[in-house]
């Protein structure tokens, strides 16, 4: 089940909107370990130590099917 993500970024402070889920903005930075909440545009940014910050379907992409 999906569950809608509700306050804002911890990178930019813009709050999550209806199509933010749990799911997509609790991220894991791949080389560092550090775990944000963070929308889609601060995903995309990766982490402060250039590592790639990867979220559940990222790392389980067969989940969803």
């Amino acid at each position: 089940m999906l569950i809608i993500q509700t306050g804002n970024c911890e990178k930019c402070k813009k709050a999550f909107g209806q199509i933010d889920t749990v799911q997509s903005t609790n991220v894991e930075c791949k080389k560092c370990k550090k775990k944000f909440i963070v929308c889609m545009s601060c995903k995309e940014k990766g982490c402060e130590c250039k590592g790639k910050l990867l979220n559940v379907f990222d790392t389980h992409p067969d989940w969803m099917w």
